[in-house]
């Protein structure tokens, strides 16, 4: 099926600071997955911010009912509309083989940009005419898709990348989802439905941690109006959920701001901390945050 859920060029803008020119993120960099197992999410409606579409393809082995993905970069969306047929279309080795970044990796095998525009040919008839405008200026003549080394570390973290049984669930549970290219904020005036969950990914954080310092004060006004917005689209009971890169026992400041905000507007929060480590590096050790404000 063709995706229609787009929206023109330069007919928005966010006050985040967010690019809709940034260049996309090939493989997930936030792992909210690990923990995801934890919840309930059979039969819910989910929001989510997009990114690299793989914590998408992670919910739906969980029963989830639909999903809308957002995100504000068009060639996130783009990126999401190529692995979303990739794995419909392709096999196990074919789809390593599409995504391997152009240098040795223990996940990937070593592929050129002949092999991976034959793979792309095969899925192409499912992709948005727009996203294949953009595609095929990339596929074919760079090494695209090609995931940076930051990124392909933690490929063995993604189940439908580090094995193949996780790779064949992942395909077996697949459904269509639309994509939507706005930002945040306003997808979320705009889309009409309610949902149980929504997922921000660690878009709170990135505001606070990049806005210029003459930008400061919009910060918490910024905040307080997303997790307004966000509430206004949540079902009783439903819940917000944001990504730190960090141990909130360790350092609670990393959310004191959105806890305020989300108390003062009636959530409960309930914290996961988590700690993981990747193969690909020697005695690692990371400790993250997937903050949950549930609807009281």
């Amino acid at each position: 099926m063709e995706d229609k859920t787009r929206v023109s060029r330069n007919s928005f803008q966010s006050k985040s600071g967010f690019d809709i020119d940034a260049s996309p993120y090939i493989l997930a960099t936030d792992f909210p997955f690990l923990v995801w197992s934890g919840l309930d999410w059979k039969g819910k409606s989910v929001l989510i911010i997009a990114n690299s579409g793989d914590n998408i393809i992670t919910l739906w082995p969980l029963g989830v009912k639909n999903i809308v993905a957002v995100d504000i970069a068009k060639k996130a969306c783009f990126v999401n509309e190529l692995k979303r047929a990739s794995l419909k279309i392709l096999s196990f080795t074919e789809f390593l083989l599409l995504f391997a970044p152009n240098y040795r990796n223990n996940i990937f095998p070593l592929a050129n940009p002949i092999e991976k525009k034959k793979l792309y040919l095969k899925l192409r008839h499912l992709l948005s005419d727009e996203a294949k405008d953009w595609l095929e200026t990339q596929i074919g003549s760079t090494p695209f898709p090609n995931p940076s080394w930051q990124e392909a570390i933690f490929a063995p973290l993604i189940p439908h990348f580090s094995k193949k049984e996780g790779f064949y669930q992942a395909k077996q549970y697949l459904k269509f989802y639309p994509i939507i290219n706005l930002p945040i904020e306003l997808a979320l005036e705009k889309i009409p439905e309610i949902f149980d969950i929504i997922y921000l990914s660690n878009i709170p954080e990135y505001i606070k941690q990049t806005l210029t310092p003459e930008k400061e004060p919009e910060i918490k006004p910024y905040l307080e109006n997303l997790y307004k917005l966000a509430k206004e689209k949540l079902a009783s009971g439903g819940k917000l959920m944001v990504y730190s890169f960090g141990s909130f026992k360790k350092n609670p400041d990393l959310l004191s701001p959105d806890i305020e905000i989300c108390k003062n507007l009636g959530f409960i929060f309930k914290p996961i901390v988590f700690s993981f480590s990747t193969p690909l590096i020697k005695n690692s050790h990371f400790t993250h945050t997937l903050a949950i404000f549930e609807v009281n």
